[in-house]
């Protein structure tokens, strides 16, 4: 399920939604819960308004919801777009919240003091651990797909702090098998 507070004009703790969140909890289902900066270049190319209200962004309120919904893993994309402090939070507060590290990461400009991607990357280890932070590409928009940039940033970035191969892996594939239920790749025998 992908939910989009700030653009449609929701609070993700508002009691209208629990019908949904407990057929989420019901099914184990995935929920990502898009929070922070919002910009949808395709509609600003369109001359479509912007609606995002970021009252409705703040990770803040997806922790009572995490709580009440334990079986639900709901993943922030985007290190939280903007609200990194807000996510670290209700991520430490909630083990069924993870961070995916999707971006073009032009939220950063907005951190103050600016944060760099390796500073962004050890304080979300430091909270979340390695088992629920996740690698993302979603950068642009349509149809840019995959990111090798993107990828290459992110390794480096672990790769500065010093991250394990075993956390890496993690990162990268193993933590999006784990969630989506999808097997290991076969290894080949020596």
């Amino acid at each position: 399920m992908l939910l989009f507070p700030a653009l449609h004009g929701y609070s993700v703790d508002q009691p209208e939604l629990k019908p949904l969140l407990a057929q989420l909890e019901r099914r184990k289902a995935i929920a990502f819960v898009h929070c922070g900066l919002f910009v949808v270049k395709l509609r600003d190319l369109l001359g479509f308004p912007r609606t995002q209200d970021l009252r409705r962004a703040d990770p803040l309120a997806l922790i009572p919801v995490a709580n009440a919904y334990p079986g639900v893993r709901f993943v922030i994309p985007h290190f939280g777009a903007g609200f990194l402090r807000e996510t670290l939070m209700a991520g430490a507060q909630c083990p069924n919240i993870l961070v995916d590290s999707s971006s073009s990461h032009s939220w950063m400009a907005t951190q103050s003091p600016r944060a760099s991607l390796r500073e962004v990357f050890e304080r979300a280890l430091e909270v979340f651990g390695p088992a629920r932070v996740l690698f993302g590409t979603d950068s642009t928009t349509f149809p840019a797909g995959w990111q090798r940039a993107r990828h290459e940033e992110q390794r480096a970035a672990l790769a500065q702090i010093g991250a394990s191969a075993a956390d890496q892996e993690l990162i990268f594939a193993g933590n999006a098998r784990r969630l989506l239920g999808l097997a290991p790749p076969a290894t080949s025998a020596p």
